[in-house]
């Protein structure tokens, strides 16, 4: 059986899309040939809160599914400084900041992920049976870590995208003169060291597309899916409907998403008198782990009082049973970036309708109109029109298997497997 060791910063017990991607793996390759190693951060909580901590010692357990070794994370001079003052010298903070991302790939001295690198080239010094490294990113600075394992140890090495580094829909919206600095600096060093690797996996084709293109590189999809279908018959009793109609958005809302396409709708209903929350109502689930993101829809929630309900952030557990209650999962789209949600995997796990507000004209749109898994509005018109009279939508699972992240890892084991057989040949 072929070792495989996988380095990542989210793992559980943190509570994110970024740990279940290589806990899939973990989960499920020994079904398929390979044995994994993990090697992540020790970490003490799910990352409910604002700050994640980790524990000051290494761990290591092992069971019938593979290894995972937790290590102590490492304070650099800004998460030193925050240790001690917290929220005080903000300007200090953020300068101490400032040097970590710039200077982050240099020297150790700023890289908060060194102990995840200096386990994996102790753990290959002392089992010369691994065959593969694995880098699942962000944080990008696992790539560069990926290409010294490779180059000192003569493995083979997979970097797996779960967004782009220069790509990043996110990051890109930002034209300070900082994040431009930062950005023109790592993509001289994503060119240079992804190139280099034996096999370039992300998380759906357009972005593998468009990654392929920047590296001049081939790069495989692996989406993220969904662990399994839940049952849509039973709630617990905190969650029972209180409303006619309710809406559900689960997780964080990026900068470029329209959040306005079904707020200004809502705004326009309410002024005119056909709902109040006894009739209608949106929940953003955990967006109030996101200060900013609370921010933006502050000026909405002024306006349309109970009919938008905001949460902080729950367990893996109560998200699912938020998406149990709603009649409607919602998926907010950006104009400047098509992609499968990691959100919308788990709507299909719910197997409830999805809206998709507005159209993207790409990824997205596809999925739902090709599979009947929703509506995609065009028009707020029509988005009115269908709030005000909603219809029953008969949605289709067919075929949804091949999104199980049982099934993906399958798929990325026997790429792994290729690539191996091809470095031995």
């Amino acid at each position: 059986m072929n070792r495989v060791l996988i380095l990542c910063n989210d793992f559980p017990p943190i509570n994110s899309i970024g740990a279940d991607r290589p806990y899939s793996w973990y989960k499920y390759f020994n079904e398929f040939g390979l044995y994994p190693i993990i090697i992540t951060k020790n970490w003490k909580d799910s990352g409910t809160s604002r700050f994640r901590n980790t524990n000051a010692i290494k761990s290591v357990e092992s069971s019938e599914l593979g290894e995972v070794i937790r290590v102590p994370g490492y304070l650099t001079p800004s998460s030193k400084f925050a240790a001690i003052f917290g929220e005080k010298f903000p300007i200090v903070r953020r300068v101490l900041t400032f040097l970590d991302l710039l200077f982050r790939f240099d020297f150790f001295l700023f890289d908060q992920n060194r102990n995840i690198y200096l386990e994996a080239l102790k753990y290959l010094y002392d089992n010369k049976d691994v065959n593969v490294v694995i880098t699942t990113a962000e944080p990008f600075i696992l790539f560069k870590y990926g290409h010294l394992l490779k180059r000192k140890r003569n493995v083979t090495w997979i970097a797996d995208y779960r967004d782009g580094w220069f790509l990043n829909h996110v990051t890109s919206i930002d034209k300070s003169f900082v994040r431009n600095l930062i950005r023109r600096k790592e993509l001289n060093i994503e060119k240079k060291i992804v190139n280099c690797a034996d096999l370039v996996t992300t998380v759906d084709e357009n972005l593998a597309q468009k990654i392929g293109t920047l590296i001049d590189k081939k790069v495989k999809t692996i989406y993220n899916g969904f662990w399994e279908y839940h049952d849509n018959t039973t709630f617990s009793s905190d969650h029972v409907k209180t409303s006619n109609i309710v809406l559900v958005h689960n997780g964080t809302i990026t900068p470029g998403q329209r959040i306005e396409f079904l707020f200004d709708t809502l705004v326009v209903l309410k002024n005119e008198h056909h709902i109040n929350e006894s009739n209608i109502q949106l929940y953003l689930v955990g967006i109030e782990y996101f200060p900013d993101q609370m921010q933006r829809i502050s000026k909405y929630k002024d306006i349309l009082g109970n009919i938008l309900q905001t949460t902080k952030r729950v367990s893996k557990s109560e998200a699912i049973l938020f998406n149990l209650k709603a009649d409607y999962l919602v998926n907010f789209t950006d104009a400047a970036y098509t992609a499968i949600y990691a959100k919308t995997y788990e709507y299909i796990a719910a197997r409830k309708p999805i809206l998709v507000l507005p159209g993207d004209n790409g990824l997205l749109d596809s999925l739902i109109t090709k599979n009947n898994l929703g509506i995609v509005f065009k028009d707020k018109e029509r988005l009115k029109e269908f709030l005000l009279s909603p219809k029953k939508i008969d949605i289709n699972n067919n075929n949804m298997d091949f999104f199980s992240r049982k099934n993906q890892a399958k798929i990325f084991s026997e790429h792994i497997t290729k690539c191996i057989e091809k470095i031995e040949v």
